[in-house]
């Protein structure tokens, strides 16, 4: 009788610890594969890419570790499922950079010479804010006002103070405020380029040819994925460069009639979609034109570490900047992953040349 009793009591048991024992014996579900960061494929690639805990400048081992394919919450070993080929990057340029020692954890193409857009505009903020008074009172010539492209819609005499036109420059990518802001702080076009110039020979930017401070196409003007990952880097140590890049909206000022007596305020929009979307974006500078395509320099902080992301002729620039700033921050160790790229869809599309 008592035996009798003693399987009742274990079959009972048997039937409430079965369906625990079952999910012990499953193996843990795989994370979904966000389909969004599925990179398209293209040929024809130079890459450079570092091993997962490893920061390097120099040559890439010749056999990597294979990247397992893994979803969001993976560890710095195993993420980077999105680079498992890096042949799929859509770039026709790409750097992935340390922000504070410049070592290079990934590259494409990173010294071939492309029209960089208004990414050229990082420059011409930077020297603005190194050689300007930004509380001046700047007029609007004709040509500026006739430039073409994204802009202000600005008119020939209005004033405009030198600050507001800094922030078009960063956030709307105004074609019209990047020329009469040059005009003002150079003396001339000509001669502000001329700065341009001496300032990226100073910075070791081999690649760089300025030929006007807004990016539009022009045979003379080019750069590469390298130097303007190294340009943003030295721009992001100055605070106002960064503050200003890092915001999503702003409001601006301008004097017109006679004597600029009439005041037009104006509110605007920064173009850089994953400020907001992306865990730790803070800057820097979009760009588009038809020669360029869709160019992007991106950055974001996590912890003590800032990482740049340069892609240059890359239709799907947010999502791959994603990528490549998720499997950076990965590889040195950054700890949490956020992926939550826009998905560069018609958001994306430009309203204009010099965007």
């Amino acid at each position: 009788m008592r035996r009798g009793k003693r399987w009742i009591v274990l079959v009972a048991l048997g039937i409430l610890l079965a369906p625990v024992m079952s999910a012990w014996a499953k193996s843990p579900r795989p994370a979904r594969i966000r389909e969004d960061l599925t990179l398209p494929s293209a040929t024809g690639s130079s890459v450079r890419r570092i091993q997962p805990g490893r920061a390097q400048t120099d040559r890439p081992p010749d056999a990597p570790a294979p990247i397992r394919q893994t979803g969001r919450g993976g560890t710095a070993a195993d993420l980077g499922w999105f680079l498992a080929d890096p042949e799929a990057l859509s770039a026709a340029s790409a750097v992935l950079m340390d922000a504070d020692t410049g070592a290079i954890l990934f590259a494409r193409h990173p010294m071939e010479q492309r029209s960089p857009a208004s990414t050229t505009k990082i420059m011409t903020a930077l020297l603005i804010l190194e050689e300007g008074r930004l509380d001046d009172k700047v007029v609007i010539s004709e040509r500026a006002a006739a430039v073409g492209g994204t802009g202000l819609g600005l008119r020939r005499g209005q004033r405009v103070m030198l600050r507001d036109l800094l922030w078009a420059i960063l956030l709307k990518s105004a074609n019209d405020a990047a020329l009469a802001a040059a005009e003002h702080v150079g003396g001339s076009e000509e001669r502000f380029v001329d700065r341009m110039n001496a300032k990226a020979a100073a910075l070791g930017m081999q690649g760089t040819h300025f030929a006007n401070p807004h990016g539009l196409d022009d045979p003379d003007h080019h750069s590469t994925a390298y130097d303007l990952a190294t340009l943003a880097r030295h721009a992001l140590r100055n605070p106002t460069f960064a503050h200003m890049v890092q915001t999503r909206e702003a409001s601006l000022t301008i004097l017109t009639g006679r004597n600029g007596r009439v005041v037009k305020r104006m509110a605007i929009r920064t173009h850089n979609q994953l400020l907001g979307q992306f865990f730790g974006a803070d800057g820097v500078k979009t760009g588009y034109t038809a020669l360029a395509g869709r160019c992007l320099v991106a950055s974001a902080t996590r912890g003590d570490r800032q990482l740049i992301a340069v892609l240059l002729n890359d239709t799907r620039r947010w999502v791959e900047a994603a990528a490549l700033l998720e499997y950076g921050f990965a590889a040195l160790g950054g700890g949490t992953f956020g992926l939550g790229a826009p998905d560069g869809s018609s958001a994306d599309m430009p309203k204009g040349e010099g965007g």
